[in-house]
């Protein structure tokens, strides 16, 4: 089995029956990650795909071209 430890980021997510912001979220990776989620608030509980990670910002910039040095005049 592989770990896979990601930074922790905040999930944004209201419940769907109360509105409530208090929703607990948790990730289960299980063919995709998935996000769990429940409202303390009404008990509601649901499940959805999570959306994917971003990627770092070092393969969001496109490659820089190979840069040719050039013969000394000497």
């Amino acid at each position: 089995m592989q770990n896979v430890l990601r930074m922790a980021t905040r999930t944004l997510v209201r419940c769907l029956v109360c509105g409530s912001r208090e929703v607990r979220t948790d990730e289960v990776v299980n063919r995709g990650v998935m996000l769990l989620a429940e409202c303390p608030h009404c008990q509601h509980r649901w499940t959805e795909a999570a959306i994917p990670a971003l990627p770092a910002p070092e393969q969001l910039r496109p490659a820089l071209p190979a840069r040719r040095e050039v013969a000394s005049a000497a």
